[in-house]
């Protein structure tokens, strides 16, 4: 736990809106992403990262289901600004992107880009979910 910034008074706080939730919930998504590989292929898991004067962007995750590279965001909160994945969207001409939260699942269009929204608990149908669309 000391490594995620946590104690033993965090911990029995009771409050479950941890200070460290984002990097919680970043950590427990990222798991899962790394080790859900097609049998026979190595673990491998990216990011992305655009570092410019004023207006750097990061996505939390990029990975792959068949062809496809997708931008993965993880968002702690029942809302999250989602600047950085349409940044990428935008500058690698990407049409799809996938985020992480606690709020039920959605299918989103806006400027002829898709985004599937799934909750934490539904981790593991993630690509069974991204293949149908």
């Amino acid at each position: 736990c000391s490594s995620c910034g946590l104690n033993r008074l965090d911990l029995e706080a009771g409050d479950l809106n941890l200070v460290n939730q984002g990097k919680l919930s970043e950590q427990f998504v990222g798991q899962h992403l790394l080790y859900d590989q097609p049998s026979g292929q190595a673990p491998e898991l990216y990011y992305w990262a655009r570092e410019r004067c004023n207006a750097a962007a990061e996505v939390d995750y990029i990975v792959a289901s068949g062809s496809k590279i997708i931008p993965v965001e993880v968002k702690s909160g029942k809302t999250g600004r989602l600047k950085s994945l349409q940044v990428f969207l935008q500058e690698k001409k990407r049409t799809f992107g996938l985020r992480f939260n606690s709020q039920p699942p959605a299918l989103l269009k806006q400027d002829g880009r898709l985004l599937l929204s799934l909750p934490f608990y539904l981790i593991g149908q993630w690509r069974r979910m991204v293949e149908t669309i």
